[in-house]
């Protein structure tokens, strides 16, 4: 049962449960101290929620927020939304004064502005087709950072994003033949596209260590030409050591993986050739 939210009409929310499992999101969020211990706590709070297929594919398109089950961008959207609905919000005390519906509209506006093409739910069209199109509209509004060039001895890669509109039966708003056509439109913005990486043995330098804060984001890198994320995750600084919090490929839920990055690339490292740093902006 879908059922729209007070906020925004074109928000929905998979099923009423979903409200209150969001403010407890917040409220674990506001325990952080800075915009990325929010991030971390929010992320964290999301631990054990299995992974799934997006709750947006279908033939509306719109937000739909829903925590029995998360896809990839979906946990980094709701972490950052918490986070910075926190921020407003304040301290614990502070979120109980402030309510639970303006609490609730708070984080609907987040998450449209942080998973939303130009921050605005307008259907399928606005989303975020692939990583690099959701990092250059973000990073164009202020929202991230891109960190990946910081560092030297980087590299990049030139794909063309096009995976959507050539697979239109996965996707059922694109049995509109006007929204395919603009898909293309959106997917011509990023033929030949470059995207950057870092090499994955930099992950353990030393500097990149101590670079490295918590709530930011890694997004590593595919060979596969369609796609541009074999994985995302939330860093999580854990007595001065770098983890990743991500949908786990081994236990199939949002966790703290158990290994440390350094550990983490090597086991993985076969699936991906190297990966993304980004800062989330308050």
């Amino acid at each position: 049962m879908l059922l729209p939210l007070t906020g925004m009409a074109a928000v929905r929310y998979h099923c009423p449960q979903d409200s209150a499992k969001v403010v407890k999101v917040i409220e674990e969020a506001a325990k952080g101290n800075s915009y990325g211990e929010r991030i971390v706590a929010a992320a964290k709070s999301l631990e054990g929620i299995p992974r799934g297929k997006a709750a947006d594919n279908d033939s509306v398109g719109s937000i739909v927020i829903r925590l029995d089950s998360l896809n990839q961008r979906e946990l980094i959207y709701t972490a950052l939304a918490a986070a910075k609905t926190a921020e407003l919000a304040g301290n614990m005390e502070s979120i109980s004064e402030f309510g639970k519906l303006p609490l609730l509209r708070e984080f609907e506006k987040n998450m449209e502005d942080i998973s939303r093409r130009k921050g605005v739910d307008d259907g399928f069209l606005s989303q975020f087709f692939y990583g690099s199109d959701w990092i250059v509209d973000n990073v164009y509004r202020g929202n991230l950072k891109e960190m990946t060039e910081y560092l030297e001895g980087g590299g990049s890669k030139t794909k063309t994003l096009d995976y959507v509109s050539r697979h239109p039966d996965e996707f059922p708003a694109l049995s509109d033949p006007e929204i395919l056509e603009k898909v293309k439109i959106v997917e011509f913005g990023y033929k030949s596209h470059r995207i950057p990486h870092l090499k994955k043995q930099s992950i353990g330098n030393k500097i990149m260590k101590e670079l490295l804060q918590n709530g930011d984001i890694l997004i590593m890198n595919p060979p596969e030409t369609d796609f541009d994320i074999y994985d995302i995750g939330i860093v999580s600084m854990e007595k001065g050591e770098p983890y990743l919090i991500h949908i786990s490929r081994e236990t199939n839920e949002v966790r703290l993986d158990p290994y440390p990055l350094t550990r983490l690339f090597k086991i993985e490292g076969q699936f991906f050739y190297g990966y993304r740093w980004l800062r989330p902006v308050e």
